[in-house]
């Protein structure tokens, strides 16, 4: 397979590969807001077929992954550690001097044994306490998200 590695992403790709792994829908517009505000997006594409993406926010005192993710047909080629190794790059690259930064992620249920092959460390540590997350919605409705 010949993989190439972008940093452009559409909110249409973005939504299939969402939809590719179960995620639920999001409207278009929170979708382009969302891209806009990324510091950094990874893509691979295949035949001009968008297959994995992944992005970063970055404050620069925390930094957050979101949104790793690679079409089922393609896992397991090494195209989420091939992400990764970049999206780790691009963190490291743009420390300066002395600067030191938290970064973030959670992963999906089951994915954290991924992560931690990059040096991420499941919560709680020595140093961290347990993450936490809270979807809020503007309906009354639960959130059932992945």
């Amino acid at each position: 397979m010949n993989i190439e590695y972008n940093n452009n992403l559409s909110a249409d790709d973005y939504c299939m590969l969402r939809k590719s792994v179960g995620w639920s829908d999001i409207s278009i517009i929170i979708v382009e807001k969302a891209i806009e505000k990324s510091d950094y997006i990874i893509t691979a594409e295949l035949n001009s077929t968008k297959i994995g993406m992944g992005r970063v926010i970055n404050d620069g005192t925390q930094a957050f992954i979101l949104d790793v993710v690679v079409h089922p047909d393609y896992q397991g080629f090494g195209i989420g550690k091939s992400m990764m190794l970049k999206i780790m790059g691009y963190l490291k690259d743009n420390l300066q001097q002395g600067q030191n930064i938290l970064v973030n992620l959670s992963a999906t249920k089951g994915r954290e044994d991924f992560y931690t092959k990059f040096g991420f460390e499941v919560r709680p540590t020595e140093k961290l306490g347990k993450g936490l997350a809270q979807w809020i919605s503007s309906s009354s409705e639960d959130i059932d998200n992945e």
